[in-house]
């Protein structure tokens, strides 16, 4: 059971209940979005983050994959297991990046960004080795939109571990294929 109370919509002043509304669009609203709501001056933008990576889809969903098993959170990899799957990652592909350093499922700069996260949670500066890899054939914006994004989902997975924040129905697993 999380740590505090999530808002529902009938208990949010009327401005944030059209926050609500416009993040419903899109479907049911996930705990993540109800948490932050629990103090409306902080706002999520994760998309832009997704954006200013510059990765496909499938591989930024690699990347935050490969976060959210480093920082072992189980909300953040069963939320990004769906819209991996939506990316057009296999189960297999899923599965792997638990072990990526013994699968062959991944490309050789699939293999430099998941070191580089690797690196990262591991140490706040990563190796020379590791960055010269993420970097190669990056445009310097491109690399920093790598590293946010990385960061972030570090913190995510920080803020969802200290409010005990479950997912909406049972977990997915580590492994789903």
């Amino acid at each position: 059971m999380a740590r505090l109370t999530l808002p529902t919509r009938e208990t949010l002043a009327p401005e944030i209940q059209a926050r609500w509304d416009r993040a419903s669009e899109r479907g049911p609203l996930l705990n993540i979005m109800r948490l932050l709501m629990v103090n409306p001056e902080i706002r999520l933008d994760a998309l832009s983050v997704w954006r200013a990576s510059g990765l496909t889809p499938r591989v930024r969903e690699l990347v935050i994959l490969r976060a959210a098993f480093a920082r072992q959170s189980r909300y953040e990899w069963h939320q990004h297991v769906r819209i991996a799957r939506d990316a057009g990652l296999s189960d297999a592909e899923i599965d792997g990046v638990t072990d990526w350093a013994t699968s062959s499922l991944f490309s050789a700069d699939e293999r430099a960004l998941l070191a580089y996260v690797d690196e990262l949670a591991a140490n706040q500066r990563p190796s020379d080795a590791a960055f010269a890899a993420i970097r190669e054939g990056r445009t310097d914006a491109e690399v920093v939109g790598i590293t946010m994004l990385i960061t972030l989902y570090f913190q995510l997975a920080q803020m969802m571990a200290a409010f005990d924040l479950e997912t909406e129905v049972p977990f997915v697993g580590w492994q789903v294929g």
